[in-house]
């Protein structure tokens, strides 16, 4: 590797942040670094001013600011979760990439050398992350993320394995570094719905991941942010969607845990709104756990809640 090649690739992508993109792009920049790093841009045919905020930065930072303008918008075209990997991963030239989407930012300068320091003397790893907070953007509040059990005797950091990953949503993508030797883009053309949680799953199966104590970011809710914000009957489908495909391509006890779980979920939020689709997933439930017993909880929740909704008013 030469004095100029990167260590770090960062990789982002945008489309109508103009209100956030220049906090995400500071954070970037401030980052105190001993290697040279990149900052890889992927704008997605913003039809606001990000294009504008973007080139102005581009100008200023020549030598470390890279973005990639679209005239068409990819995700529309069905790249969905695939973007990073065909428009930011493929030009990296880094031995490490770290992540974050334009509406997100980073909080510590340091961020970047402690994990790379932990990478750079840990060759059995190829992730980690680290801890952040989450922003409300329409209350302001800032909110920790679910990871504080782990730290609860004051440890610095803690492994993180494929049970750890599947039991919750250890954090966000903003905190990832990880390997560019271990990933495999080959691993997302498995996928019609390839999300973070794909890429995450096959580099802890190649590799050891690492979650760090400091909070060393920020994750926006926001009504433009492509999943923080939608409904709880778009989360279901969504998580029906890609954790079915999920199980169906590894038929691991992992996945297939992670799919009845999110297969209980659907059915307790449809038996309240939607019976029949209650009763759909009901069935899908038993044909994959085979379990009567789960079966005939669900069946009498459903029926439970048929009732209350069918049931007349007191005050009729």
């Amino acid at each position: 590797m030469s004095d100029n090649t990167p260590l770090v690739s960062i990789c982002c992508l945008t489309f109508n942040h103009e209100q956030f993109i220049r906090q995400c792009l500071d954070g970037f920049l401030m980052q105190q670094t001993t290697f040279p790093i990149e900052i890889l841009i992927h704008d997605d045919a913003s039809t606001d001013h990000t294009e504008t905020i973007l080139r102005e930065y581009e100008k200023q930072y020549p030598d470390k600011v890279f973005p990639l303008y679209e005239t068409q918008n990819k995700y529309q075209q069905g790249y969905g979760g695939r973007m990073d990997i065909e428009f930011n991963y493929k030009r990296a030239r880094g031995k490490y990439i770290a992540y974050c989407e334009g509406d997100d930012y980073w909080t510590d300068p340091h961020k970047l050398q402690k994990q790379v320091d932990f990478m750079e003397t840990h060759p059995d790893y190829s992730v980690c992350f680290h801890r952040c907070q989450h922003l409300n953007t329409y209350t302001g509040q800032l909110s920790a993320d679910h990871c504080g059990p782990y730290f609860a005797h004051g440890e610095e950091a803690v492994d993180i394995s494929l049970e750890m990953f599947f039991e919750q949503w250890i954090t966000q993508p903003l905190t990832m570094m990880f390997r560019r030797s271990s990933f495999t883009p080959q691993w997302q053309k498995q996928y019609k719905h390839y999300r973070d949680m794909h890429e995450i799953y096959h580099l802890l199966t190649v590799g050891k991941g690492r979650l760090f104590s400091f909070v060393g970011g920020v994750y926006r809710y926001h009504a433009g942010g492509v999943n923080s914000m939608i409904t709880a009957r778009q989360y279901c489908e969504n998580s029906y969607l890609i954790d079915r495909e999920f199980y169906q391509i590894n038929r691991t006890p992992l996945a297939k845990k992670n799919y009845l779980n999110t297969l209980a979920s659907c059915i307790t939020y449809y038996a309240k709104h939607n019976t029949a689709r209650a009763i759909q997933m009901t069935w899908r439930h038993l044909i994959t756990s085979h379990d009567l017993h789960a079966f005939a909880k669900f069946a009498l929740f459903i029926i439970k809640q048929f009732k209350c909704h069918r049931s007349p008013s007191p005050n009729k």
